[in-house]
């Protein structure tokens, strides 16, 4: 008697499982479907990728070996041909170095391709911050203070990796211009700084040993009042 219940109990499993089966099989047969394709999709997505990503690579070599052969025109063609079709992160690795080529032949360009990468929604924070540093330092270099003070503000206020290192720009512009005041508020702000880079902190200290200096000059160089002749 067991035994016929037994087949009764593993007819009854087998019922159960083809009512299983006939109810859904398409759902599990289009969901087999899907998966190999998806799986498809994405590694010829991945290998496309990969291939993009080894061409750009190459193509941004080459510009890179034109640049230090000193062909600055070839150079800024292959950089901004990079620019066109590469993947993101290599187009925006060729937009800085295209910059950077630009700033050999012409200034007010390269500032103006520095300015369109730092205020790109698309490029990431840090990227953007190292493109408004690189145009703050090549309009200290043209003298253009005030633009320059313009371009490094944000970085010196906003707690990020250049904040130093604008500083001590903004430092070394009142220096130059012999706005001692301004240069000694700067690097001070640098020196009372405890997070600051130890190297940075030497400089600083550098600089205002040498602003003390000049300023010690400039008063050495400044007559003293006459005194008064004696009444007689």
């Amino acid at each position: 008697m067991s035994d016929i219940f037994h087949e009764v109990d593993e007819d009854v499993r087998r019922d159960k499982a083809a009512n299983l089966w006939k109810r859904y099989q398409t759902p599990v047969i289009v969901g087999a479907f899907l998966v190999v394709v998806a799986t498809g999709v994405y590694s010829f997505y991945e290998s496309n990728r990969i291939k993009a990503a080894e061409g750009a690579n190459v193509r941004f070599g080459a510009a890179a070996a034109l640049a230090t052969q000193g062909k600055s025109a070839e150079a800024l063609a292959a950089f901004e041909a990079v620019v066109k079709d590469a993947p993101r992160g290599y187009a925006t690795l060729a937009r800085l170095r295209a910059a950077e080529e630009l700033a050999l032949s012409d200034k007010a360009k390269a500032v103006a391709a520095f300015d369109a990468i730092a205020e790109d929604k698309g490029v990431d924070k840090l990227t953007q911050q190292v493109a408004k540093l690189r145009a703050g330092v090549i309009l200290l270099e043209q003298g253009e203070r005030q633009k320059m003070a313009d371009h490094l503000g944000e970085l010196v206020i906003a707690n990020g990796p250049f904040r130093y290192t604008a500083q001590e720009l903004l430092g070394l512009d009142a220096l130059q211009d012999s706005d001692f005041d301004e240069a000694e508020r700067a690097f001070k702000i640098i020196l009372n700084d405890q997070e600051a880079p130890h190297a940075m902190r030497q400089r600083a200290g550098a600089f205002k040993a040498l602003l003390d200096a000049a300023r010690g000059s400039s008063s050495a160089a400044t007559p003293a009042p006459a005194a008064p002749a004696p009444a007689k």
